[in-house]
C-alpha cells in the first residue's frame, strides 16, 4: 500500500472515531469544560501543558473513580 493511501485511511479512521464521540458526548458540554481552563491559558500555560494536566487528571480518574455506565448482559452496571 503506498503512502497516500495509509494517510488517507488514518484520517478516514480518526475522523470516524472523533464523530462518534462527539456523538456520545455533548458538543457544547465538552466546549463549556475547555471555557473552564481560560485562566490557565491567561496565566500563560500552553496548549501542550493543559493537554499534559488533562491527560495526568483523566488517567487518575479512570484508575480509581471511573465506574462504567454501560448495562452488562445480565442488566446490571
Amino acid at each position: 500500500m503506498n503512502k497516500q493511501n495509509t494517510k488517507l485511511e488514518n484520517y478516514l479512521e480518526l475522523k470516524q472515531k472523533h464523530d462518534r464521540m462527539q456523538n456520545l458526548v455533548d458538543a457544547w458540554a465538552f466546549d463549556y469544560s475547555i471555557e473552564k481552563l481560560k485562566p490557565l491559558l491567561d496565566d500563560g500555560f500552553e496548549g501542550n501543558d493543559l493537554i499534559e494536566y488533562f491527560t495526568i487528571r483523566l488517567i487518575d480518574y479512570i484508575e480509581n473513580k471511573y465506574e462504567s455506565t454501560k448495562q452488562t448482559e445480565d442488566g446490571g452496571k
